[in-house]
């Protein structure tokens, strides 16, 4: 797992949970879009496993607690 730190340039103590949603899932959306390659056919990388860290990521948002750290899933 890699942990990320989201940075507020308020006091983390009086951010609200959407905005640390957004940040979160921009975040998400950018490793998602970083991933997109391993998916196609002739990607020299286990496919399976990659789709299976893309699906995990993809369903971070329903298990993470709003906060200025994120813990995502590691690529394969």
């Amino acid at each position: 797992m890699s942990t990320i730190e989201l940075r507020s340039p308020l006091d983390p103590e009086t951010v609200p949970d959407e905005w640390w949603a957004e940040r979160m899932r921009n975040h998400r959306d950018r490793l998602l879009a970083a991933s997109d390659w391993t998916q196609l056919p002739d990607a020299p990388v286990d496919r399976q496993a990659w789709a299976d860290y893309r699906q995990a990521l993809r369903d971070f948002p329903a298990t993470w607690t709003p906060g200025p750290t994120v813990t995502f899933p590691d690529a394969p």
